[in-house]
Formats: structure tokens, sequence, C-alpha cells
């Protein structure tokens, strides 16, 4: 069979099978017509929330801001300031799983976990989601909970330095309310951290007056001990004047060191009692949310295309494996032809 015969085949074989071919793509169409009308329909909710920032003048600086959101290097050593990059917060498994323990008294007073999964099980069946089927054990429960929460909810920094949050889900209410709750656990996450450190600046302020006030009482004490010891006694004798030197000596150094730790009780009272909330929401999570479905137009143009290639391939096969064995027997032919004949073997 020569190339325009083969050629010619094909045409004769795919027109006389047209119908054929039309039939299976606009099959293959309405199939994916179909499972793009099956999909879910996810809605996302965008919220950006903002660091703020108790000093003194109540201002924000912009590299406090970066230290914040995590846009510069943090301190290296553990002497420095605390610093958190609310990224990693915003995207860690302490934070999911605290959602996900939460309770909506809108919804049944359910545990967001036991919301998740239940609508993850609304939309189950062929092409969509799996069941799942819920723990009687609440840890595993949170675990499911925190593995859905993770795949819908994302967090970046866009390029005024802000945090966006965007949780999808496919119920309106239930993408509101993680939402909130989201921002919550994350600025209390914030608050807590930042007031245990202010906390326990405090405590050892504290304990070192309560020690050092403790020291001087001792050193009055035993200054009130060796006065009436050498009451009667000349105090040109260095042996009862040195003590009574360096005991004084003791105690305007322990003095010193008692005034300086009572200012840094003050000033570590004055930072416990100012701490406030560093997190505030600039666009809250309220609807109209943004709407991701499949496209119909879209699903029934490829599965049309697919189709047609599909049964073009199906009908014109029989032409092209003919064409094909004919190629091999020629090359076949050809090859045994140009081999030279066998010899006799001599005796």
């Amino acid at each position: 069979m020569t190339n325009i015969e083969f050629i010619k085949q094909l045409i004769k074989r795919l027109q006389k099978f047209s119908w054929f071919i039309v039939i299976l793509g606009i099959g293959v169409a309405g199939f994916f017509f179909y499972m793009a009308g099956r999909s879910l329909v996810l809605y996302t909710s965008t919220a950006t929330v903002f660091p703020l920032n108790s000093s003194t003048d109540n201002t924000v600086s912009s590299s406090t801001i970066s230290n914040i959101l995590g846009l510069s290097d943090a301190p290296k050593s553990f002497s420095g300031e605390a610093s958190i990059n609310i990224m990693e917060l915003a995207t860690s498994r302490r934070t999911r799983d605290a959602v996900a323990m939460e309770k909506i008294p809108s919804l049944q007073n359910k545990m967001i976990s036991e919301l998740l999964i239940e609508e993850y099980n609304k939309h189950t069946g062929f092409m969509q989601n799996e069941t799942i089927r819920p723990p009687k054990d609440s840890l595993q429960l949170v675990n499911i909970a925190s593995n859905l929460l993770k795949g819908g909810m994302q967090a970046k920094i866009n390029k005024n330095g802000i945090l966006e949050l965007h949780y999808s889900n496919t119920s309106p209410e239930l993408v509101r309310e993680v939402s909130y709750v989201y921002i919550d656990k994350l600025s209390s996450f914030y608050i807590d951290l930042k007031k245990k450190k202010a906390q326990i600046d405090y405590e050892f302020s504290k304990k070192k007056v309560d020690s050092l006030l403790n020291v001087l009482n001792s050193l009055d004490q035993r200054a009130i001990t060796l006065d009436e010891s050498t009451f009667f006694t000349p105090e040109e004798l260095k042996r009862y004047n040195l003590p009574k030197q360096n005991l004084a000596q003791d105690k305007a150094t322990v003095q010193s060191q008692y005034y300086y730790a009572v200012n840094n009780r003050e000033a570590a009272a004055y930072k416990l009692q100012k701490e406030t909330p560093i997190i505030e929401p600039l666009d809250k999570p309220e609807p109209p949310y943004d709407q991701t479905r499949k496209s119909k137009l879209l699903y029934s143009v490829i599965g049309l295309i697919l189709g047609l290639f599909l049964g073009i391939a199906i009908v014109s096969w029989k032409v092209i494996s003919r064409f094909l064995g004919d190629e091999l027997n020629k090359a076949i032919e050809k090859a045994s032809a140009a081999q030279p004949p066998p010899t006799p073997d001599t005796v």
C-alpha cells in the first residue's frame, strides 16, 4: 500500500464512520458536562489583619512590623526580644487544632471539627469526596479536622506587608465562622505570648527585689549585732573597725542593686499592665464570598475534542494497522533480498 492509497482509504473510512466519531465526541462532551455539573461550589472568604504594637508613643515602626510579619530576620539569640513569624503561626498545627476544638453557638453549639466532617460527608460519591467516619476519640476527630483546615486555609503577606487569610469551604456559614475563629485564635495566641513574656519578667524582678531586701535586712541585723558586741571597745582597733567598714560597704553595694531591681520591677509591672491585642482585622470575612466552580463550557469543549480524537483513532486504527503491516513486510522483503544466497559447504 502506497502513501497515497493509505490517505485515500483513511479519508474514505473517516467519511464512512463520521457519524460514529461525532456521536462519540458528543458523548464524551456530555460526560464532561455532567462531571462539571457535579463539581462542588467553593466559597472563599478574604480577611486582612494588621499588627498593633503597644509602644509608649502609640506608633508602629516599620522595623516592628517587619519583625512581626517575618519580613526581616528574627534575633539569632535568646537574649533578643521574642519575634514570631506570623505566617508560621497562621499555618501552624497548634492554631489549626485550637480552631478545630472551638464550639460554634450559632451552629447547634457543635465543635468546628464535627461541622467540618459533616459538611465534607455531604458531598460524597462518584468523583467526589470519600466518606469520613467520625471517630469516637476526640483527639482523632481534631486531627482529621486539622487536616481539612490545612487544605482550605491559605495565608500570605501582600505587597503592603499585611497578612491575608483565605479560607475555602462548601458552606458559606462555616466559612464565616471558621474565619472569625481563626483570627481570634491568632490574636489570643499573640496576646498570651506577650503577656507570658511580661509575666516572666515581672516575676523575676519581684523575686530579685525580695531577695535583695532579705539581704539588706540580714546586713542590718549583723550591723546591730556587731554594734552591740563592740559597744565598750575602742573604735580605733582594726579588728573591730574593719568589720564595720566592710559591712557598710556591702550594704551600700546591695542597696544600689536593690534600687535598680525596684526600678526593673516597676518597669516590668508597667509592661505587664499595658499589654494589648496586637492584631486587628481590617477587612472582615463577611459575605459576599468568592465562588469558584468548574466551568461547564470549558469542560464540554475539552470533552468534545477528546471524544473526536478518540473516535478518529478507533475508526482509523484498521487502516493504520494494515498500512503498518504492509510497510513492515516491505522492509522484511527488502532486507531478505539484500542478503547473499547461502553457499554449499565444501567437503
